[in-house]
């Protein structure tokens, strides 16, 4: 078959053309979704301090440690771990749709996250604890996928970057979310209000979630 677009030979089966990348197939064409979904950047602060008192052999199987338990309370309040990169971790609640709750399980998830933490660092050979720096905003995203698969779709979204920028200006052992996030939850939790962060075009009113038990 010949792309429409650009009349380029394609020889196998396809949904774009590999040339101009046109959509070949509307009638069968991925399944587009418009979900809002929460997107959760949570960094690990204080790790280059604490790496400097410690082997690597140490260093890396208190990271395997951290990032296995966070897993788990992600899996808990049934959100997806999208990326590991470092000592970040990028998280998303909302998907499929049938998660249900997604703006609360994020924040249970989150406080959870700051709980095991505080609990880790109470390990013996640990000289300087590290803290947990998070930030999550609740954003419409357009996914794109066949399988129901997060780590195999297109997710086109601004709340990736949103949670970054909050996740960079939160203090550390804290959790900032964003005024859609704050909204659809403040029934049930209690924030702060800390102000407005502008980065790259793009502004996030800030909210500091008062962590229970701190």
């Amino acid at each position: 078959m010949k792309c429409p677009a650009c009349n380029k030979e394609i020889s196998s089966p396809s949904y774009f053309c590999p040339e101009c990348g046109v959509l070949l197939d509307k009638k069968n064409a991925f399944p587009i979704e418009k979900l809002d979904m929460v997107f959760m950047r949570a960094d690990l602060s204080g790790f280059t301090r604490m790496s400097e008192h410690m082997v690597a052999e140490d260093v890396m199987a208190f990271l395997n440690e951290v990032f296995a338990v966070f897993s788990k309370v992600i899996e808990l309040y049934k959100g997806v771990i999208y990326q590991v990169i470092g000592d970040e971790m990028v998280n998303v609640f909302g998907f499929p749709k049938e998660s249900g709750f997604a703006a609360h399980m994020a924040i249970f998830a989150a406080e959870d996250m700051l709980k095991k933490l505080n609990e880790l660092n109470k390990k013996e050979y640990l000289e300087s604890p590290v803290g947990l720096k998070i930030g999550m905003v609740l954003e419409p995203a357009s996914v794109m996928t066949v399988y129901k698969n997060l780590h195999n779709a297109m997710v086109v979204t601004r709340g990736f970057k949103k949670c970054q920028i909050l996740q960079k200006n939160a203090n550390e052992n804290s959790v900032l979310v964003c005024d859609n996030l704050y909204n659809a939850t403040k029934a049930f939790f209690s924030f702060v209000e800390v102000g407005e962060f502008v980065q790259d075009s793009l502004s996030v009113k800030a909210f500091e979630y008062r962590v229970k038990n701190k």
